[in-house]
């Protein structure tokens, strides 16, 4: 009756079924990897544009908005997130997202290219992972896809999956802003799994978009309907929201720390959406969902490994405790820092009593035959003298 009621407010119509398939799903991977590499380029830009200006002095500096080479790299990110809304009419979110380690891998081959950074052998492993990972994930995703229309999208915001779903991140949204504005628990983990929930809505909205956008440049308009404006406004909203805490968690803790843990936040989260919304891993079998993961796996290791230590800092002993005390609750880390490093048994304690005991008394022992010694060597003998020597 709620969905009946949904499409007689929306006025939605249905058409025949248009689907995706290996033909669309290379189109997808090659549009979000190409819209990444172009936003790698485009922060580097903009990145090389402040050195350069840090470089000058103060009469020859100019605002970076006032500088071509800026704004080179600002078209350049607008035609990469270009590129990735428009990937999500031809492969399923749940491939698009883990593309994004395309953008790390690029970035850290600019950075030691243009920007003289170091190349290290953490890179090169990172970046041996992050490939065979999008390999796998690509060649054992899903090969079908259904182009959904208006009629489709509300018949999916009705159902029971997706409004459980929905729930549920309401729910963990309202506990986590609680815990960041009014326990000022400005935790990485806090931020980042509040800008992944905001980036599920993010995903769904964009792909419902940029389907109906398809759609209407193949025959079937769809800019009659009111849910793609409204669509398009909740993508809006929450892409800015999104940014906002991601921002925050920059500012607070080091990129090292923010990059991989969004990004495997981010792509758990839209792999979640594509799959409660889109339906996108039904019908795979148990192999291909193994492999899938495991694919997902190896990227966010390998964008690990590239990003963790960029900064120069030697990651020694005390960087790893810093890290665990950034990202971990504080009472986590501190039962975590001072737990014994082997477990110990029910009679332990009274072992541990029993054997300072006889150290103890082995001790006492000990200093009792010494005292008693230089008793001795101290009293005289029965020769009348101290050193035994006879009178």
């Amino acid at each position: 009756m709620f969905r009946c009621k949904l499409m007689a407010l929306f006025d939605v119509h249905s058409h025949e079924v248009t689907v995706n398939t290996y033909k669309g799903l290379f189109i997808g991977c090659i549009l979000a990897v190409s819209g990444n590499m172009l936003i790698s380029v485009s922060l580097n830009l903009q990145k090389y544009t402040h050195i350069k200006d840090e470089e000058k002095s103060a009469d020859e500096k100019l605002h970076y908005t006032k500088r071509p080479l800026w704004w080179l790299g600002i078209i350049m990110m607008v035609c990469g997130e270009v590129g990735n809304f428009s990937a999500f009419g031809y492969a399923p979110a749940s491939v698009v997202a883990p593309l994004g380690s395309t953008t790390v891998v690029v970035n850290m081959f600019i950075a030691v290219s243009f920007l003289k950074e170091k190349l290290r052998p953490e890179d090169l492993f990172g970046v041996a992972l992050a490939v065979v990972g999008a390999f796998l994930l690509v060649n054992f995703s899903s090969k079908v896809e259904f182009v959904m229309d208006a009629k489709d999208i509300l018949d999916s915001l009705t159902q029971r999956a997706f409004l459980v779903y929905i729930f549920i991140e309401v729910i963990t949204l309202i506990v986590l802003l609680v815990l960041l504005y009014r326990l000022k628990m400005e935790n990485v983990l806090v931020l980042l799994l509040i800008t992944a929930i905001i980036a599920s809505f993010t995903v769904i909205s964009a792909k419902a978009c940029s389907n109906m956008i398809k759609l209407t440049f193949q025959g079937h308009s769809q800019l009659d309907q009111p849910i793609i404006y409204v669509m398009a406004i909740v993508m809006a909203v929450t892409a800015i929201t999104q940014v906002k805490f991601l921002n925050h968690a920059m500012k607070l803790f080091h990129s090292t720390i923010v990059v991989p843990t969004n990004f495997v936040f981010f792509t758990i989260s839209a792999i979640t959406a594509g799959i409660v919304f889109y339906r996108e891993m039904w019908g795979m079998t148990a192999i291909q969902v193994f492999m899938y993961l495991f694919g997902c796996c190896l990227c966010f290791i390998g964008v690990f490994f590239i990003t963790t230590g960029r900064s120069g800092d030697s990651f020694d002993e005390d960087s790893a405790k810093k890290l665990m005390a950034d990202i971990l609750p504080t009472w986590l880390y501190s039962s975590y820092n001072r737990a014994p490093i082997q477990p110990r048994s029910p009679n332990s304690d009274t072992a541990l009593l029993l054997s300072n005991q006889s150290d103890t008394d082995e001790t006492s022992f000990q200093g009792d035959q010494e005292l008693q010694e230089i008793n001795n060597q101290n009293q005289p003998n029965q020769y009348g003298s101290q050193n035994g020597t006879k009178y």
